[in-house]
């Protein structure tokens, strides 16, 4: 329905040009603990900036802006306290601290590259940094770790729809390509209990694996590997898993590591992809939009639609089978193939 109010599309549209702002209010929040000072309850912006050591003049006002967006409330008194928005930057099992603080800091940075890239080509955050995405991540280990805290966010809220949307019941032996913190790989042990698996990524990624999986009481039927997954993989298994991995490369890259597991797998195996499919029109799927959005200005990489994959798995010695979607807002779904 198209609004009568001649001013409510210029105000929507400058809205979102404000997007900037609201990005960097909730950044500061996030990276300074807020949330957590106001999880005992109201406060005035005085009792804040003393708990966080900060000017008490300059966070009132940012509080006041969090406040605009019903991050946090605002009562008579002047205090603050949390909204149910406000509650999710709060550190803990489902916090969305990590996100905030790789979105206000890292990506924002790079948003600015965005032009450059459409104009001269390369990767927005090439352009915005001078170097590459994950050359920068080693560089900058807190950086890092604040980046696999927000990966780890997205995949605990993602695991169970996968683990309920594919039968991994016919999967003996499982290698985890690039697993990362091994939250996908836990809820598949956790609920196929012959499962045994391999968690390959860099070294330390790795070692964070291995105390997740532990803490949970599931290391034992694990092998922990740090490796490169473009020149070869664990060989032997049934499956080859790989959450989240294909999205971050380009075509010619995306090959070496799916020819890497087509030279691993047993005759009979398979090979599971989880992405986001790109739908036919961005109004029906904008998460999967907005990550191919990330994937073009962080990485120079892509969504891909279900045809792209097939032509993808085929170059490099697979052949699609099926798709199975989840219940997942990103538009993810399980990609399977067979050897060819």
């Amino acid at each position: 329905m198209t609004s009568t109010d001649p001013d409510a599309a210029p105000l929507r549209l400058a809205r979102l040009v404000d997007g900037y702002l609201t990005t960097q209010l909730l950044y500061v929040a996030a990276r300074l603990g807020v949330a957590d000072v106001l999880a005992s309850g109201p406060r005035t912006a005085e009792d804040v900036a003393r708990a966080v050591g900060v000017d008490p003049g300059p966070l009132a006002r940012v509080l006041r802006g969090l406040a605009a967006e019903d991050v946090l409330t605002e009562d008579d008194q002047g205090r603050f306290a949390l909204t149910e928005l406000g509650s999710l930057l709060r550190d803990g099992p489902g916090s969305l601290r990590g996100p905030a603080i790789v979105r206000g800091e890292l990506y924002f940075r790079a948003a600015a590259g965005l032009l450059d890239c459409v104009l001269h080509g390369g990767t927005a955050f090439d352009h915005a940094y001078g170097t590459r995405f994950f050359t920068y991540l080693d560089e900058h280990p807190d950086t890092a770790a604040a980046f696999q805290d927000s990966m780890a966010w997205r995949a605990e809220r993602e695991a169970d729809h996968v683990v309920a949307a594919y039968d991994f019941a016919v999967v003996r032996r499982l290698v985890d390509v690039g697993g990362g913190r091994g939250v996908l790989l836990a809820a598949v042990l956790r609920a196929v209990p012959h499962v045994s698996a391999v968690l390959l990524d860099r070294a330390v990624v790795v070692d964070q694996a291995r105390q997740r999986l532990s803490a949970a009481g599931l290391a034992g039927r694990c092998e922990f590997i740090a490796g490169d997954f473009f020149t070869s993989v664990p060989a032997g298994a049934d499956t080859y898993l790989l959450s989240r991995v294909i999205h971050d490369w380009d075509d010619a890259d995306a090959v070496r590591i799916l020819a890497a597991c087509r030279r691993a797998v047993t005759s009979d195996g398979r090979l599971l992809l989880v992405d986001a499919v790109l739908p036919r029109r961005a109004r029906e799927q904008p998460a999967a939009i907005r990550m191919d959005l990330h994937m073009l200005m962080l990485l120079g990489a892509r969504e891909r639609t279900g045809a792209e994959f097939a032509a993808l798995l085929s170059q490099a010695g697979w052949q699609l089978r099926q798709i199975t979607a989840t219940n997942t807002a990103d538009g993810l779904s399980v990609i399977e193939a067979v050897p060819a």
